[in-house]
């Protein structure tokens, strides 16, 4: 394994980053509606329930990726005509996009008591962590919502990610119920360098023929990141700093890792997708080449 640590400095345009916001005992004014009284027929529920999740399934989504991850919640206890979800997770400029399309055969989403509705709660960083309420409209067959959870509001954003914990509270009036159900997702832009580094220690065999080919130089392995124009569309702000490191193998990045100064995970995540997506000279073993800009 060979360390590249050259670096160089541009100017480039400015970026803003946000926070976050704690869960609501009210439903949202901007989105909650008083349940239609029309109510659906027994075969438009049967049509409108969804598969059930696995209770304790993870649901891992790419932060790099254009692509929608799909996850079921588990179902009431009473079936899916009761209650059946489907989670849907995309990335968007902003941050997550959280949306939830729900089969609810009785739906109560206006009141103080949050014990006395049905509410979802969306925590960005795990049970535990602060929530905010999803407000949701009601559908005839149940009802729908959405939520973004902004960069800044995420944790880690590499190997395992940031565990995003959706909650649902389902009530029943007329039987004064409430079923709470969970949804995992975490969410991460892929392996980082670091682990990378660590899967694939390099062995030396004393016996073993020297390769007849030569290693890279550092201007060879260096070439795909010596100017920042692989992640101008990024927007790096000439206040701020970045720190690249990406593990090579066969010339393909096999762990990004970036660190923005002042921290910035928008800013990080877009230069971690654009430097996975690199080519590089192509090596039987693992190089790594680390670019300040």
């Amino acid at each position: 394994m060979r360390l590249l640590l050259p670096a160089s400095h541009l100017v480039v345009l400015a970026s803003i980053s946000c926070g976050g916001a704690g869960p609501s005992t009210r439903s949202p004014d901007n989105r909650a509606s008083q349940p239609s009284d029309e109510q659906p027929t027994s075969s438009e529920l049967a049509q409108a329930q969804m598969p059930c999740g696995e209770m304790d399934r993870i649901h891992a989504h790419d932060l790099g990726s254009s692509d929608e991850t799909h996850a079921f919640t588990p179902c009431s206890r009473s079936g899916p005509r009761d209650y059946s979800a489907l989670v849907k997770v995309t990335t968007i400029e902003q941050g997550v996009h959280i949306t939830i399309d729900a089969t609810d055969d009785e739906v109560t989403l206006l009141g103080p008591d949050v014990k006395e509705r049905d509410v979802v709660l969306v925590y960005p960083k795990g049970k535990g962590s602060k929530g905010v309420e999803v407000g949701l409209v009601k559908t005839k067959t149940g009802y729908s919502g959405d939520k973004i959870v902004l960069w800044e509001d995420l944790g880690v954003l590499t190997d395992e990610g940031t565990r995003i914990d959706v909650a649902i509270f389902d009530h029943d009036k007329s039987t004064h119920s409430t079923e709470e159900m969970h949804v995992a997702l975490a969410v991460s832009t892929g392996k980082s360098c670091e682990k990378a580094q660590d899967e694939n220690m390099e062995h030396i065999d004393l016996r073993a023929k020297r390769s007849a080919t030569p290693d890279l130089t550092k201007e060879q392995l260096g070439s795909p990141m010596r100017t920042s124009s692989f992640f101008a569309r990024c927007g790096l702000p000439d206040s701020s700093k970045a720190d690249i490191c990406v593990a090579v193998k066969r010339g393909k990045p096999v762990g990004v890792s970036v660190r923005v100064t002042p921290s910035n995970n928008r800013l990080a995540a877009c230069i971690d997708r654009s430097a996975r997506h690199l080519s590089f000279p192509a090596s039987e073993q693992l190089d790594v080449v680390h670019q300040t800009f």
